[in-house]
């Protein structure tokens, strides 16, 4: 269909161009509407090589994943309104542990859960739709910035409401706000910036900087995936952290909360402490190597000399 209608537009009146590209549309949507799970399995391009999720999204999450992009496959939707219920997943999700009841704290976990599977869904569909898209990109990531630190002030006012302990709030605000990718976004944002003033021949604050040889310029990148360090980093990001929390919530509804010194604590509470200190010197730390190393100069020398070679070439 999508050849036969680009050869008409070629020998076909301008008035009647409208038509057809309509007729390809709705055949296009009526071949996802009848879909089958054997196409979709069979779709090479379902899984992206480059996306790295680990143990836990590779063999129970994609294998789930399938059959939730089958039906919105069927039901039409697009790949950016997936990532818009993934996000409504999650907030919901986030509000639910809000609440001190045991049914409403696993309803929270189980909304988040799915949303992660809609995360793995919308590029799914969106490969498998040919609609693949920055746009689609940048909503997701909106999504994630939205609905984890959500999650983190949820599970602050439900500590807080269940152990009747205030810092529970303040560890979760911490937790949440420092859980925010600013310094990485801050970044890019300026460096983009710095390349937009340049294409448009305006002031070129770092024009005078120069890349020099190309193995002395190191942009900052992350760590070797498999090493120890990243690892361990990999515990304070998404979906890390929400693996952890469901753990936590489904030991909560198990165990009653331990008294200790006549304080209550629960495995929650411990870990909006933990990562309510840690976050926050993560996200320090992170700050720091990025003045020191100066990488929003770097990335801009290396978004420049990469158009520079592309238009040399």
């Amino acid at each position: 269909m999508v050849c036969f209608t680009s050869y008409a537009l070629l020998f076909t009146p301008d008035n009647a161009r409208s038509t057809i590209r309509k007729t390809s549309c709705v055949a296009t949507r009526c071949h996802l509407s009848t879909v089958t799970l054997k196409e979709l399995k069979q779709f090479k391009h379902r899984i992206n090589p480059e996306e790295r999720q680990g143990a836990y999204g590779y063999y129970f999450i994609r294998p789930l994943s399938l059959y939730v992009t089958y039906f919105a496959l069927r039901l039409g939707l697009t790949a950016n309104q997936v990532t818009v219920l993934q996000t409504l997943s999650g907030v919901a999700g986030a509000v639910c542990l809000a609440f001190p009841s045991h049914v409403m704290r696993l309803l929270g976990v189980v909304l988040l859960q799915f949303g992660f599977v809609l995360d793995n869904v919308d590029g799914e569909v969106a490969r498998f739709r040919k609609q693949v898209s920055v746009t689609g990109k940048f909503l997701d990531v909106v999504g994630h910035e939205i609905v984890i630190p959500f999650m983190f002030f949820g599970l602050g006012i439900g500590a807080y409401f269940q152990l009747g302990r205030f810092e529970a709030i303040v560890f979760g605000f911490l937790a949440g706000f420092f859980s925010l990718r600013f310094d990485m976004s801050a970044m890019y944002h300026e460096a983009a910036q710095l390349l937009e003033t340049k294409l448009d021949q305006s002031y070129d604050y770092y024009a005078k900087l120069q890349s020099g040889n190309g193995s002395e310029l190191k942009i900052y990148r992350r760590k070797n995936e498999d090493s120890a360090i990243r690892m361990l980093y990999a515990l304070f990001a998404y979906p890390a952290t929400m693996n952890i929390v469901t753990v936590l919530i489904i030991l909560e509804t198990i165990f009653p909360p331990a008294v200790v010194g006549g304080f209550s604590l629960s495995p929650v509470y411990v870990f909006l402490v933990l990562y309510g200190i840690l976050l926050p010197i993560r996200r320090v730390l992170t700050i720091r190597r990025l003045v020191q190393g100066r990488e929003t100069e770097r990335k801009y020398v290396a978004l420049a000399g990469l158009l520079r070679n592309k238009s040399s070439k």
